[in-house]
């Protein structure tokens, strides 16, 4: 789906602990540079190289994956990249770089998480952890709040820690688009927080607080990755989401 010149957002469907769902990472380009945020679970590379595609973007033009998480539905698609395109560059922020490379264990699987998958069969119990398990990537180049990449018109990162913590999201000042990862979702038609079941009391307070960074930028759109696209007066509503959480 086309944002704007120069970003659009793909759609993947994906089946993860026995539940279907979509995700949305997003692709930024200009006449320099192609990037992808975020890349989706095991088996994405499909789908992501056919929304280049129909963007008019060739994946072998592909050159840089900014990772906004380490979660599994955001890092199991890179492997299969760097495969066929091994100069791509993986950012990430530091805080989550040893997760992502493998160096500790995905803060997702937890005790809670075991008894999120205690439904499944054992057969598919065995599935979803070998996804988490075999989903590590490098991570070339560490990035920094407050920290501005020149390509495609200025991307800012905002270290927005809670739901991990390293976890970022990235304003495109070209097109005034807040890409944010898990640091907030859509829930009935309106932008809320994040997944407060899957944190604990004091990562969930922290995510919150994360999300007042929003309200120095000027924002049109909002690509949510589990609600897709919000651009129904974002920044006044990230006001209002801040003042009632206050």
């Amino acid at each position: 789906m086309k944002i704007a010149d120069g970003i659009e957002m793909i759609e993947i469907t994906m089946n993860m602990m026995g539940r279907e769902s979509t995700i949305y990472p997003t692709l930024i380009w200009d006449d320099n540079t192609a990037i992808l945020v975020d890349a989706g679970m095991m088996s994405a590379l499909p789908v992501i190289k056919k929304a280049m595609e129909d963007a008019g973007v060739p994946f072998e033009r592909l050159d840089k994956i900014m990772v906004t998480h380490q979660d599994f539905d955001h890092i199991g698609g890179i492997k299969d990249i760097l495969d066929e395109l091994p100069e791509v560059k993986v950012l990430a922020h530091e805080e989550d770089k040893p997760y992502i490379q493998g160096e500790k264990k995905l803060v997702r699987v937890n005790s809670n998480f075991m008894e999120r998958i205690s439904d499944l069969s054992e057969e598919e119990q065995e599935k979803v952890l070998y996804m988490f398990e075999n989903s590590s990537a490098p991570v070339d180049i560490t990035l920094a709040d407050g920290e501005e990449l020149a390509d495609c018109g200025g991307i800012v990162v905002i270290h927005t820690p809670g739901h991990t913590p390293g976890h970022i999201c990235l304003y495109h000042k070209a097109t005034k688009t807040l890409i944010v990862g898990d640091a907030m979702n859509i829930s009935q038609g309106q932008l809320v927080g994040t997944n407060n079941l899957i944190l604990t009391e004091e990562d969930a307070k922290t995510a919150a607080d994360s999300l007042k960074k929003f309200e120095k930028y000027d924002v049109e759109n909002v690509i949510t990755y589990h609600g897709g696209l919000f651009n129904d007066d974002p920044t006044q509503r990230i006001k209002e989401f801040n003042k009632d959480e206050a």
